[in-house]
């Protein structure tokens, strides 16, 4: 059947992210797989692959939160809001007050109201925003409301701020940049960015693609199985529960090997006696079933 799980690559500098999975799967010679949380080409750090069944996993990684280390100048803005894009108005002489900075920060974190770049994936009538700014077409991004659980100011210059930024799922940092330069009455805009953490991974665990290249052709295992790659509770079943797992049929408490303690309503990964996945079922016992199949994992 193949490799199936996650891979965990760092994207290099001046490549899409569809480039990196493109190079991934043939270094594989993977039919299927898909990167999970886009990274910008001029952005480095964790990129998370599914492949095979692995693809099916995203959904339920969704919760954990990522982290960045930006840096932001504050010399000009941009069209795009990073260093990739058009110079829109230039600033000189920038003496930023890092006091002020600080204070922003720490106003915006918890919930927010955030505002996507121009040159977005959000879509509007069902195209991409970015596709319809290139086409000079009028449209203004839908503020969307983001979670910002840390920032830290790393080191910073007349011009510049280096910053970890830990928060959800769909924030925006190149709107971080943009909004806070304006705040300090300058440009913003994004000049590197690297991610540290994103689905429940780390960047200390990825390999660059080369790394990846030399590991395969030495016959080394390389892909996270699909097991281990769910950072949710496990629970394993009986042979009699894999059988009616296969089959598509409600979980039932007699089928449990093990004792799992979660809420009614939460994600569980179901394993069989071997370890591999059979599915990913949300827990909602009654009356002799203990939850349901969210989704199915062929094991062999």
């Amino acid at each position: 059947m193949g490799k199936q799980g996650i891979i965990l690559i760092d994207k290099p500098e001046g490549i899409t992210s569809r480039k990196a999975l493109d190079r991934v799967m043939a270094i594989l010679k993977a039919k299927r797989a898909g990167h999970f949380g886009t990274l910008d080409p001029f952005a480095t750090g964790l990129l998370c692959i599914g492949v095979g069944q692995g693809t099916k996993l995203l959904p339920f990684m969704h919760a954990h939160e990522k982290e960045y280390v930006a840096t932001i100048g504050f010399d000009m803005c941009t069209d795009t809001d990073d260093v990739t894009g058009t110079p829109m108005e230039s600033f000189y002489n920038v003496s930023i007050d890092i006091d002020k900075a600080l204070a922003w920060f720490d106003k915006n974190k918890g919930w927010i109201d955030q505002l996507p770049p121009r040159y977005c994936a959000q879509k509007i009538n069902g195209k991409p925003l970015y596709k319809l700014t290139r086409a000079n077409q009028e449209v203004e991004p839908r503020s969307k409301q983001v979670f910002i659980e840390h920032t830290e100011v790393l080191d910073y210059g007349p011009d510049w701020i280096n910053a970890r930024i830990i928060c959800s799922r769909g924030t925006y940092i190149r709107s971080i940049a943009r909004d806070l330069g304006a705040y300090l009455g300058y440009g913003g805009y994004l000049r590197e960015l690297r991610r540290f953490r994103s689905e429940g991974f780390h960047l200390d665990d990825a390999m660059t693609i080369d790394t990846l290249g030399e590991k395969v052709s030495k016959g080394e295992d390389v892909v996270i199985p699909l097991s281990s790659a769910l950072h949710i509770p496990k629970v394993r079943v009986t042979r009699t529960g894999e059988s009616g797992i296969l089959d598509g049929n409600p979980i039932q408490v007699s089928w449990l090997l093990d004792e799992v303690d979660v809420s009614q309503g939460s994600y569980v990964a179901v394993l069989n006696t071997d370890m591999r996945l059979l599915c990913v079922a949300r827990s909602q016992p009654c009356a002799g079933i203990w939850g349901y199949i969210e989704r199915g994992f062929r094991p062999y």
